[in-house]
């Protein structure tokens, strides 16, 4: 698999867990910020 592929597969995995993940954290940390991260993760 190439790496745009991959992204891909991932990325709608990486927005679960970021929305998963906003929900136990406080209103200040933004759903962008987690899938920014998310991404930096993927890479």
């Amino acid at each position: 698999m190439d790496k745009h592929s991959l992204w891909q597969r991932y990325v709608p995995l990486v927005r679960h867990e970021a929305l998963r993940l906003q929900v136990r954290l406080p209103a200040s940390v933004e759903l962008d910020d987690l899938l920014q991260a998310g991404g930096i993760g993927l890479l």
